[in-house]
């Protein structure tokens, strides 16, 4: 692969992937980790894709194990949290933004695939190794826990 396609595919693919890592980790710098990581391997793979569909696919693929392996990272385990009485930027965030990052990672991937990027839930189930059945039930659980995270605000 060549430093152009490499930024054609960056720049294409690179918010949907951050997007994928940040519903695992809901930490921006082990994302942007995560997102460096994940066109670092695209750059040196060898084999060609069959279509722009399967290179997406591929990524996806690629940022949610590099993510679940973060979240599982010894390192990340022994991370301390910051003191809640620092000053902090101030964000304009929506109210459906705040609630996906309070849902559970088994959800927020799944409805963020769903309605973001336009997946069925048979590709869904395909992309993460589940089964169709278990894609439809996370959706509905996500959707209702959205719902009350959002009737709450």
């Amino acid at each position: 692969m060549d430093n152009d396609q490499l930024t054609l595919y960056i720049t294409k693919y690179g918010d949907m992937v951050f997007r994928v890592a940040y519903s695992y980790t809901k930490n921006r710098p082990d994302s942007q980790d995560i997102v460096q990581d994940t066109f670092l391997r695209l750059y040196r793979y060898e084999k060609p894709f069959d279509s722009e569909e399967h290179t997406k696919a591929w990524l996806i693929r690629t940022a949610v194990n590099l993510a679940k392996n973060n979240v599982r990272s010894v390192w990340v385990s022994r991370r301390a949290e910051l003191d809640e009485s620092l000053p902090a930027p101030q964000h304009s965030d929506s109210g459906l933004s705040a609630a996906m990052q309070k849902l559970d990672k088994k959800y927020s991937i799944v409805i963020y695939l769903y309605y973001f990027e336009g997946y069925s839930t048979a590709e869904i189930a395909k992309l993460l190794r589940l089964t169709d059945s278990n894609v439809k039930a996370r959706l509905k659980r996500g959707r209702d826990k959205l719902r009350g995270f959002l009737s709450e605000d």
